[in-house]
């Protein structure tokens, strides 16, 4: 593994754990009250490291919910996931399947907007997602571990919880507006987002307005190089 790319990952994954930190300390308060212990809280964010599932996980387990709706819930949600890992594969031909799986179980919303933000970073670099992602993982179980041994003494608002995560996203988002047509595609996204949620319930809004931005954004590509 080619030691400068890891260091580059890294670096680069600093935005992602400011924005982490604070946000695995609230799910650490909700998994307390929600009766796991601070070492639970930190398996669970070791072994399923999906932080909206989390969320929707403890949820349930206060709500006395037995574990196969939760497992069941949880796919769901993740479903996303599909289309990320497929579409960071494409940068990994020249590795073996066992590599990108290993990456595939640390990527995140956020780890994949950094790393798709300049692909020729990722291509063929392992390295660099690796480093990428390990540190964005470490924050998030350590943020959960903190906020279940301390975070009732803080408390999650005063963390930053409700401006963490949505200023990473828009942070995230802006690096990507490279042209008009990317800027077009973030815009039916958010748009599709929001018809598709009031249309059907549950969390299926979010693959299915990935889907559909992605279709429109072939289109638009296509139409655009026509014209040229």
């Amino acid at each position: 593994m080619d030691k400068n790319s890891f260091y580059q990952g890294i670096r680069a994954a600093l935005p992602i754990v400011f924005g982490y930190l604070p946000v695995g300390m609230a799910f650490g308060v909700l998994a307390r009250k929600a009766g796991l212990t601070p070492s639970e809280a930190g398996g669970m964010s070791f072994l399923v490291y999906a932080g909206a599932s989390q969320f929707i996980a403890v949820e349930m387990i206060s709500k006395g919910a037995l574990w196969f709706p939760i497992i069941l819930t949880t796919f769901f949600v993740n479903l996303r996931h599909f289309l990320m890992s497929s579409t960071l594969s494409l940068q990994f031909n020249r590795h073996p399947l066992r590599t990108f799986a290993l990456l595939a179980a640390q990527l995140t919303d956020e780890s994949f907007a950094v790393a798709m933000s300049d692909v020729s970073r990722i291509t063929n670099r392992p390295g660099y997602l690796f480093g990428l992602q390990m540190i964005s993982h470490l924050a998030w179980i350590g943020g959960s571990v903190g906020g279940a041994l301390f975070g009732e003494l803080v408390g999650h608002e005063r963390v930053g919880l409700p401006f963490a995560l949505p200023a990473l996203f828009i942070c995230l988002l802006v690096l990507q507006i490279k042209n008009l047509l990317l800027f077009g595609v973030m815009i039916l996204a958010g748009i599709f987002s929001i018809f598709v949620k009031w249309a059907l319930p549950g969390h299926w809004y979010i693959p299915l307005a990935a889907l559909l931005a992605s279709g429109a954004g072939v289109f638009m590509k296509t139409l655009w190089r026509a014209r040229r």
